[in-house]
């Protein structure tokens, strides 16, 4: 999936969690990387794992 994909799904997930409205745009963005596998946890992860 693309990261503009993403956006809507970790949107509307996250909107259902009590979180700060600050919060809210760092989230959504962490999460919709995270769906897209451009995430921090994935970079620099070696192909074969």
């Amino acid at each position: 999936m693309f990261f503009q994909d993403c956006l809507l799904t970790a949107a509307s997930a996250m909107l259902d969690l009590d979180l700060p409205p600050e919060l809210l745009p760092l989230t959504i963005t962490n999460y919709a990387a995270m769906l897209a596998g451009i995430g921090s946890e994935s970079i620099g992860d070696p192909g074969w794992n």
